[in-house]
């Protein structure tokens, strides 16, 4: 575990990422990054305009751009967009740098929190019947990516203060361990 350097938190939007991402890099001292704001930083075009103008096959490789730069750099906290672990060999390039943690959160969970968000753009324009056969569907889709991740942790059970200092417990004993 020590030569990993990085944290990076994967899992379903609405899990709780960037929230436990923000929370976990002040305990641990170090800089966050939510990829999809550095994406959107470097292409000064919000994640729903990079969808609409280029695509999600093209968004998917800034999405890898942007894994292989940001692990080159200091060691992070990192959170990542939702589909980034499925696609390219994103979860084995994120496995070898990082001390991996899925945030697993349930269906309904995530369909509370995302039942109203109009900025993502794969959810934004969703009745609630189709939002849940999406959650639903991606789970099923991704959970095999998800899972090779390092941790495991039901996200939706604690706050995000609260799974961030376990993670950074959990974290902490593991690196003295190694």
């Amino acid at each position: 575990m020590n030569s990993k350097k990085h944290v990076i938190l994967t899992g379903m939007p609405g899990s709780g990422k960037s929230s436990v991402g923000f929370y976990l890099s002040k305990l641990m001292q170090r800089p966050f990054i939510d990829t999809d704001h550095y994406i959107s930083a470097r292409e000064n075009k919000s994640i729903t305009q990079i969808f609409s103008e280029y695509g999600e096959d093209c968004f998917r490789g800034m999405e890898r751009q942007a894994l292989l730069e940001i692990i080159e750099n200091r060691p992070s906290v990192i959170s990542t967009g939702g589909g980034m672990p499925c696609f390219y060999d994103n979860m084995d390039v994120m496995n070898k740098a990082a001390i991996t943690v899925y945030l697993e959160t349930s269906p309904e969970k995530l369909f509370e929190y995302l039942k109203n968000d109009k900025k993502r753009p794969l959810v934004k324009d969703k009745t609630y019947e189709e939002l849940m056969d999406y959650i639903n569907d991606s789970l099923i889709q991704r959970k095999p990516y998800y899972e090779k991740a390092d941790m495991r942790v039901r996200a939706h059970e604690k706050t995000s203060m609260q799974l961030a200092k376990e993670l950074y417990e959990t974290i902490e004993e593991l690196r003295t361990k190694s």
